[in-house]
């Protein structure tokens, strides 16, 4: 296991691949051996992320999430992936839980094979984001080309307008969450889709950087001037402001709300360095950070409050399709999905609807939901394309002329 007082040489000497979650996380080097020799192989990690201000224990989680023992992972990738046969199940899990999801998930197969003497075939995607075989679904010319079951992390690419269009609207899939929550701003339920958690993104105060000023309690009290300067954005350096929480700003207060948001925007950070940041007394800290409260939670610094807005957390949704001429056959696989995975993203403070799920939510969180309707009548990959831009050429021209080192 990787720990946050391994060596910089230990990790990527043994996992060069590794450096994809460095460079994920703002390390931008042309290789593993560039980012080898600018860190140096005896500084241990711990040291690295203090000063990048990421939290070690996600960072830490991510990385042995992405390997287990090398001998492990070819008997994990030879035991489940067959290339000649149809894919059962497609793997995209949350970066936090990835690791037991595998292990549980081995369990189930060995299971299934000891019961029917036919494994189901699984093809693990190698990180939420990572390109892989099946990618584009829209492309594909037939549902018989595409897995039985997809998971899905985000609005990624089943949502996408092309794929709803194509496959979504023919009927081809069956949703398998029945039971609807009385806290969720727009029914959970669908035909098709079934949401089995959600990042459940919340307002975390720093209550010395935010001085006198009210705190905010509802999401439009972000796009108040008073505000200016003040709040630390969801996203990265490599990809800037995320534009999940976006829609919800985009659908329910327009488009002119995106520019309002940037001009309040301080910086923009990965939630890990806002969780670290916040109540500290560095330069970079804001007085108001918007993130996953699987993130919030983590922040065990001073003189910090997390707010669950009134109108509910916005949820990020984690997902997944079943055909629905296998879903019968396939159930095993979707109760793993609804109920032991959907309580391991409970157990890092994300929402999850299945009734057989322990919550780790306060009682009587509220939570909005973008909802079906909207997502299914609306271009997603347009709009977030569309709200992107417009947030950083507000954002980005402020930046540039230095406006917001003034304040």
């Amino acid at each position: 296991m990787i720990t946050s007082k391994s060596t910089i040489g230990e990790i990527l000497n043994s996992y060069p691949e590794l450096y994809e979650i460095f460079w994920d996380h703002g390390f931008k080097y042309d290789s593993a051996a560039g980012l080898l020799k600018a860190l140096g192989e005896e500084t241990m990690l711990r040291t690295v992320l203090n000063v990048r201000g990421i939290n070690e224990e996600l960072f830490t989680r991510a990385l042995n999430g992405r390997i287990t023992d090398k001998t492990q992972l070819e008997d994990l990738e030879y035991d489940f992936y067959n290339p000649n046969l149809p894919v059962n199940l497609l793997v995209k899990t949350a970066c936090a839980v990835t690791e037991i999801f595998k292990e549980t998930l081995a369990e189930t197969i060995k299971k299934q094979q000891e019961l029917t003497g036919v494994p189901p075939n699984v093809f693990i995607v190698d990180g939420c984001h990572a390109p892989h075989d099946f990618e584009n679904f829209w492309e594909k010319e037939s549902i018989d080309d595409l897995p039985d079951i997809i998971m899905s992390m985000s609005f990624d690419e089943i949502y996408d307008r092309r794929f709803i269009d194509k496959f979504i609207s023919k009927g081809y899939f069956a949703g398998a969450l029945e039971t609807p929550l009385d806290n969720m701003s727009a029914d959970c339920t669908d035909d098709s889709y079934t949401l089995v958690a959600g990042l459940a993104m919340v307002i975390l105060i720093d209550e010395k950087n935010l001085g006198d000023l009210p705190r905010p309690q509802k999401w439009a009290d972000l796009l108040d001037p008073i505000y200016r300067h003040k709040i630390v954005g969801f996203g990265d350096e490599a990809n800037g402001i995320f534009e999940y929480p976006l829609y919800y700003f985009y659908k329910e207060f327009g488009p002119e709300s995106i520019a309002q948001l940037a001009h309040n925007t301080k910086e923009i950070y990965h939630a890990s360095k806002a969780a670290k940041l916040a109540g500290t007394n560095s330069k970079e800290a804001g007085g108001i950070y918007y993130l996953p409260l699987t993130f919030a939670r983590l922040c065990d610094n001073k003189n910090t409050t997390i707010v669950f807005p009134e109108d509910g957390a916005l949820i990020v949704p984690m997902s997944f399709l079943v055909k629905k001429d296998k879903k019968l056959e396939l159930d095993y696989l979707v109760k793993l999905l609804l109920n032991d995975y959907g309580q391991m993203c409970a157990d890092v403070n994300a929402a999850a609807f299945s009734p057989a799920v322990n919550s780790k939510l306060p009682a009587g969180t509220k939570l909005q939901w973008l909802g079906w309707d909207y997502i299914k009548s609306n271009d997603l990959a347009a709009i977030g394309k569309e709200i992107k831009e417009e947030f950083h050429r507000v954002w980005d021209r402020a930046k540039a002329s230095g406006e917001r080192d003034e304040k």
